[in-house]
């Protein structure tokens, strides 16, 4: 693998895996410059074929009430592509995250706009099957940073040392006008054990200018 370097003196100076951090790997490495990509090829896992509207409900209530096969069906797989079909129909809904184990990436494909009701589309950290509870979103800037619309994206919440929110919500309208449409990934990476960072491909309907992204502790 061909090695990078920074200038020092006005000539390139060799710096090998330690660009990322001392305890970098090349599994690590590989991800990461995968996750700022948007490369898929090397999610080999299974992931999730298709969430439901009738799962993500479910997911919701099992918030609440514990259902380990409700909270299975919507949580997503590590190394893996998983796939979001749910058009949101008729109510709130929820999904979790895997265990936030450093150097893991994953991405959520989305089959259908969540647009067909305005109710909240959640992302939780926690409470998924096997998640140890603490996992967070690292402190960042979520959304499409390019959309320039109010809602189009959202700060964490928290410190860049103590970072503290664990939902992330999305608020469509019931319309063909929404910032995340069909064929937006949406891509997940752990730079340390315990946090969250996420990157948004969009792909906006007609104007793209409704749907907000907020966040939760």
């Amino acid at each position: 693998m061909a090695e990078v370097g920074c200038l020092k003196d006005g000539k390139f100076q060799n710096v090998g895996a330690n660009i990322f951090d001392s305890g970098s790997t090349g599994v690590f490495a590989g991800n990461h410059a995968d996750f700022l990509s948007g490369f898929q090829g090397n999610l080999t896992a299974t992931g999730l074929a298709g969430i439901t509207d009738a799962q993500e409900i479910a997911g919701l209530a099992a918030i609440s009430s514990a259902n380990a096969g409700h909270t299975l069906a919507v949580t997503l797989v590590a190394n893996a592509v998983n796939f979001m079909n749910s058009a949101h129909a008729s109510a709130a809904g929820a999904f979790h995250l895997p265990q936030a184990t450093k150097g893991t990436h994953l991405a959520l494909d989305y089959t259908q706009s969540p647009d067909a009701h305005a109710s909240v589309h959640s992302c939780h950290t926690e409470g998924g099957t096997n998640v140890t509870a603490g996992d967070v979103f690292a402190k960042q800037v979520i959304g499409n940073l390019n959309g320039g619309i109010a809602g189009s994206a959202v700060e964490t919440g928290g410190t860049h040392l103590v970072p503290t929110s664990q939902i992330l919500h999305y608020t469509p309208a019931a319309a063909t006008t929404n910032g995340l449409g069909t064929g937006s990934v949406i891509h997940f990476f752990c730079p340390k054990d315990g946090q969250w960072l996420v990157r948004a491909h969009m792909v906006p309907q007609g104007t793209g200018a409704t749907g907000a992204y907020t966040v939760a502790d």
